[in-house]
């Protein structure tokens, strides 16, 4: 399968903030990459520096085999991107807009564009500065989508949906995948993500902290929900690979992060009155890794 996106040590440095760090990663051709990561971590300036909008400082990075400092940058013609930043012309019209798009990609696909302007339900002699932020967002993935993209890039693009627009836009996104269009997406909506990702990179601090498939994530921790006649041992507390217990009445929530058939086995000789082992969901495991990065808030009660 084709590597169509390559970074090498890729860097961004603005004055003594290094907004990016030593990132390298590959995404494969029909795949869909998720990017997560705290707030301020990196994700936007990442991807900016993959649509050639932002040079890099160190590092090299290639999108469908073109350098994206490449000063021609004919590549860009072959790449869809959706941000939730505001950035049509808002005096147009939606129909104004469509009308630029044609002109301006030279792969667009006019019938491809009405289909999703019904899908979409955009109406056309509405002014832009009118429309909700929901609505722009799917303007923007009507323009993405209607050059037929082999790359697309997404940056917080279901940022502002409503549960039933983000379900269509999320199946929209499996279906370009699934067609051979390569996904590259940063988003805070984890269980989306979840659902349709195949491989995800952890940001934090401009660095990559975990890559790794949606899969192998989640098999790698393990929650452990046990309940135990006189309290949990303490020998639990310390076995190897717990990362923590919580604690809600008589019923405890072991997290592991490795061992987890042998943690498993010390919860049933200790004889418990119920145990039952768990998948952790994405949101958790997101907030695990970065709990280990050192990145967390305690609990706290508004005076």
């Amino acid at each position: 399968m084709s590597e169509i996106v390559v970074t090498e040590g890729l860097g961004k440095q603005y004055g003594r903030v290094r907004a990016v760090q030593d990132v390298t990663l590959t995404v494969s051709e029909g795949s869909i990459f998720g990017i997560v990561g705290t707030n301020g971590a990196g994700k936007s300036t990442f991807l900016s520096m993959l649509l050639g909008l932002t040079r890099p400082s160190e590092g090299r990075a290639r999108v469908l085999g073109s350098d994206v400092m490449d000063r021609f940058g004919t590549y860009r013609e072959r790449v869809g991107f959706v941000t939730d930043q505001d950035y049509f012309f808002r005096q147009f019209s939606v129909r104004d807009m469509i009308a630029w798009g044609r002109r301006t990609w030279p792969r667009w696909d006019d019938v491809r564009c009405r289909q999703l302007l019904a899908s979409f339900e955009l109406p056309a002699n509405r002014p832009v500065r009118s429309l909700s932020k929901g609505m722009r967002v799917q303007l923007a993935f009507v323009s993405a989508l209607s050059l037929r993209p082999e790359v697309l890039i997404l940056d917080e693009a279901t940022s502002g949906l409503d549960a039933v627009v983000k379900r269509q836009i999320l199946q929209l996104i499996v279906q370009e995948a699934a067609s051979g269009v390569t996904v590259v997406m940063a988003t805070h909506d984890l269980a989306g993500l979840e659902r349709i990702a195949d491989r995800v990179a952890f940001f934090h601090e401009g660095r990559v902290v975990l890559q790794t498939s949606t899969e192998e994530a989640k098999r790698e921790m393990r929650r452990i929900q046990v309940v135990f006649p006189g309290g949990l041992p303490d020998a639990l507390r310390t076995a190897p690979g717990v990362l923590r217990v919580e604690e809600s009445g008589s019923v405890y929530n072991v997290i592991v992060e490795t061992e987890a058939d042998k943690v498993a086995e010390l919860c049933r000789q200790h004889g418990p009155v119920y145990m039952e082992e768990l998948e952790v969901d994405f949101e958790e495991l997101f907030v695990h890794i970065m709990h280990k990065e050192g990145y967390a808030r305690e609990e706290f009660l508004l005076a």
